[in-house]
């Protein structure tokens, strides 16, 4: 009888819990070294009731260590960012913050140097140091986290921690958070636009349309263009009431005005000084277009972008100025967080 051979199968890699740190803070040293020189008097003294007293502060201290270990059990963090980043000004990220520990007790969400203490209360709210947070309920809260400002370019945001305490704050725990762990996600690489040129002087035309696009019509807020049927949410000043009272039918009137001309927005007629204050006029003038609602087309040097109108043209021009002259991130070291890694075919 032969025997068959073992059919090898696909081990799935076993996530694992994060790592824990758990260090004293400045009040668990000092009350620790209070509670040794205590003993130290004890041991000189012979002081019976003085051990007693020095064994349940040390007993203590153990205690809320092992509170500190716990406070970021089942704990998950998700942060947002904004929709656009300036280059010059601060970045408030939205932090979103679930753990069974905040309804007893608030957590912390470190983020470089910054730091956002949340609490879990229904109605909670409160401000300081440029920090703005806001309870949503007792086991989840959510706040907004200031950071310095970023250069242009493509960034990333620095570690995420989230940190907690015991009671009576003798201890402080850390984690950091990786991707998949704890219900959390390290925010991507972000792009942060030049920032934009105060009182720049009016983008140029195109010469080719310029002239053309005067007697053209775009939709706007002028003259009576017409009559569309009713859809929810219109504003009841611009449902046409006399003919629905004719017709028991309403509509909505329509508005139009002058189509703005086109802009030719180029890297060579800025006539600024240095690279970056080129580009900040040429943000400036992409948010001018924007504005006015009008087309525009946008030329660097080895990069033109078509002439077009609307969120995705802005969107694309901001991302060429940030990306103009810039180098990519280099990619993320394999032990960015520490703790131990997740390796495929581990039992």
């Amino acid at each position: 009888m032969t025997a068959q051979p073992a059919t090898s199968q696909p081990v799935k890699a076993r996530p694992s819990s994060p790592r824990i740190y758990v260090l004293p803070t400045r009040l668990g040293g000092a009350f620790v070294l209070l509670s040794l020189l205590t003993l130290v008097g004890c041991i000189n003294y012979l002081l019976s009731l003085g051990y007693a007293l020095t064994f349940l502060l040390l007993s203590v201290w153990v205690v809320c260590a092992v509170h500190a270990s716990r406070a970021l059990v089942g704990a998950g963090v998700k942060v947002t960012l904004p929709d656009r980043a300036f280059a010059g000004a601060p970045l408030s990220l939205g932090a979103a913050l679930t753990a069974p520990a905040l309804a007893t007790q608030p957590l912390g969400l470190r983020v470089g140097t910054a730091l956002l203490w949340l609490e879990g209360q229904d109605e909670s709210v409160g401000q300081a140091a440029g920090i703005q947070v806001a309870g949503v309920g007792a086991d989840s809260a959510s706040g907004t986290l200031t950071l310095p400002a970023f250069e242009r370019g493509p960034q990333r945001l620095p570690t995420l921690r989230l940190e907690g305490h015991d009671p009576l704050g003798l201890w402080r725990s850390s984690v950091y958070p990786a991707a998949g762990d704890m219900g959390s996600s390290q925010p991507p690489p972000f792009l942060v636009y030049p920032a934009p040129e105060e009182q720049a002087p009016p983008p140029p035309l195109d010469q080719h349309t310029g002239q053309a696009a005067e007697t053209r019509r775009a939709a706007g807020d002028e003259e009576v263009h017409g009559l569309r049927e009713y859809r929810p949410g219109d504003a009841p000043r611009r449902i046409a009431w006399k003919q629905a009272a004719r017709t028991g039918t309403l509509f909505t009137r329509t508005y139009d005005a002058p189509q703005a001309a086109a802009l030719a927005l180029d890297y060579g007629a800025t006539a600024a000084g240095d690279t970056e204050a080129r580009v900040s006029r040429l943000c400036a003038w992409v948010l001018e277009a924007e504005r006015r609602g009008c087309e525009f087309s946008l030329e660097l040097p080895g990069t033109r972008l078509e002439r077009a109108a609307g969120d995705a043209q802005v969107r694309r021009a901001l991302e060429l100025l940030a990306r103009y002259e810039r180098p990519e991130l280099p990619p993320l070291p394999a032990r960015r967080w520490p703790g131990p890694s997740l390796r495929e075919g581990r039992p």
